[in-house]
């Protein structure tokens, strides 16, 4: 038995053992498979992983920059954390169109930046760390806005039942409008309504009788003061940022409403829409200083623009329509974007300059706003930027040279034209490194064509504009 036992337990074990054999060989190649098909996944996903996540980033930033259909209520503040939030509990009362709030902190030390904080979710902000003035302020705001209306707002205004929906209503009712504010009980100017009220319970029974839509109390203006303002996105990316130049607060509203009728448009204000408005808070909180940052802005508006009433005249006959910003510009100069990058505009295209400068020409700092606009051109070396200038048809000055009248003026001559510099500043600015100024000839003054003025660009001190 032993002995037949022995050959059928090796029979019976035969079986077994091939069978084991094709089990593991089986579970070997599904190892196999898998370590091929996982090998495979993770080389397909690490070559694929940084195109997608480029693509993915790409398309964000191109959705984030598309307007979104509604306002962005941009509020600056510093200190009075008490006028802030009835500002806020105001605009959550009374404002039923889509709209978010924007608020940036100048640097309070009054708790301004715990009630932002505990505010997370309910609005956007920004906390400076030191005090950038109003200026400073409204262009981080509006940085950071996605409307597709954009509207300063003072920290120390109360917004009233209908008061956006009138002001877009007057907004969008023509094209030609650049700028609408409201009527107010605290302004300089033709927007101050005597009132009688004597409590905010008083003000708001009489905004509601004073708000009733009404377009034939709509009337142009030269001016709108900046307690509350409301423009349009794409004016914002023709026109580019406040001027922060301007200390802490005055004339930059002045500088921002010139420059909207230089591209052609109007000022209207919305004589059916009433906010309250303590008013000059933040500036009276400068105390006796108050008087000599108003001296210092109005010297620096006054050197900006020189006869500033005549500028409008001069670009209101434009016939493709509306202007951008870089039509008063020089059609060529070298400038510099907020990251340090060097660009040689020409004819509205910008090209990027190969090398760290240009040898005798200083760049002139735009915003990302002004340059993102234009199309982007082959790159230009120094030397080729340094001939631009130098050439010259004949009995004609040199391209881009500058040109001394009889008027004491200063003018530029581009392609056989003379433009006007607005001021001996604007004429500083651009005017560096090129040839001049020369005598400008009486006869040749009469027989050339005026072009476009030439204003100064704004000055920005942010390090992210």
């Amino acid at each position: 038995m032993r002995g037949r036992g022995g050959p059928q337990v090796k029979a019976a074990a035969r079986p077994g053992i091939v069978r084991g054999k094709t089990r593991r060989s089986r579970h070997l190649r599904a190892g196999t498979r898998a370590d091929v098909f996982s090998r495979g996944y993770s080389a397909g996903y690490h070559a694929g992983y940084p195109a997608g996540l480029e693509q993915g980033r790409a398309a964000g930033l191109q959705s984030y920059r598309q307007p979104w259909e509604g306002c962005s209520i941009i509020i600056p503040t510093y200190n009075q954390a008490g006028l802030l939030k009835a500002c806020i509990e105001s605009i959550r009362q009374y404002t039923p169109e889509p709209h978010e709030i924007i608020v940036i902190d100048n640097a309070s030390t009054d708790g301004t930046a715990e009630y932002l904080q505990s505010m997370r979710g309910q609005l956007r902000f920004r906390i400076n760390a030191e005090n950038i003035g109003f200026a400073g302020g409204v262009n981080q705001g509006m940085r950071m806005a996605r409307g597709s209306t954009l509207l300063l707002l003072n920290n120390d205004t109360v917004v009233t039942q209908g008061w956006l929906g009138n002001l877009l209503r007057c907004l969008h009712s023509d094209e030609r409008i650049g700028l609408v504010g409201p009527m107010t009980n605290y302004i300089s100017g033709e927007q101050l309504q005597p009132v009688s009220y004597a409590s905010m319970k008083e003000m708001h029974r009489f905004a509601r009788e004073f708000n009733v839509p009404d377009a034939s109390r709509w009337r142009p203006t030269t001016r709108i003061t900046g307690f509350c303002l409301l423009l349009r996105r794409e004016l914002f990316d023709r026109l580019g940022y406040f001027d922060e130049g301007f200390e802490k607060g005055n004339c930059e509203d002045d500088d921002f409403c010139l420059r909207v009728r230089l591209l052609g448009h109007e000022l209207v204000i919305a004589g059916d829409t009433f906010i309250h408005h303590v008013g000059s808070v933040s500036v009276k909180a400068l105390g006796t200083e108050m008087g000599e940052v108003y001296g210092r802005n109005q010297d620096y508006y006054g050197r900006k623009w020189g006869d500033a009433q005549a500028l409008p005249g001069e670009t209101a006959n434009v016939s493709e329509g509306f202007l951008d910003t870089f039509r008063l510009y020089p059609r060529e100069a070298l400038v510099q974007s907020y990251t340090g990058r060097l660009f040689w505009l020409r004819g509205g295209v910008r090209h990027p300059v190969d090398g760290p400068g240009v040898p005798g020409i200083p760049a002139v700092r735009l915003s990302h706003i002004e340059l993102r606009h234009l199309p982007v051109g082959e790159a230009v070396a120094a030397a080729e930027i340094q001939s631009a200038w130098s050439e010259s048809d004949a009995g004609l000055p040199p391209e881009g040279a500058l040109l001394r009248g009889e008027d004491d003026h200063l003018y530029l001559h581009e392609q056989g034209t003379l433009r006007r510099f607005t001021s001996p500043h604007a004429a500083e600015v651009w005017g560096a490194g090129r040839p001049g100024p020369l005598p400008l000839d009486p006869q040749l003054a009469s027989r050339l064509p005026r072009g476009l003025p030439l204003i100064a660009p704004v000055t920005l001190k942010a390090d992210n504009l």
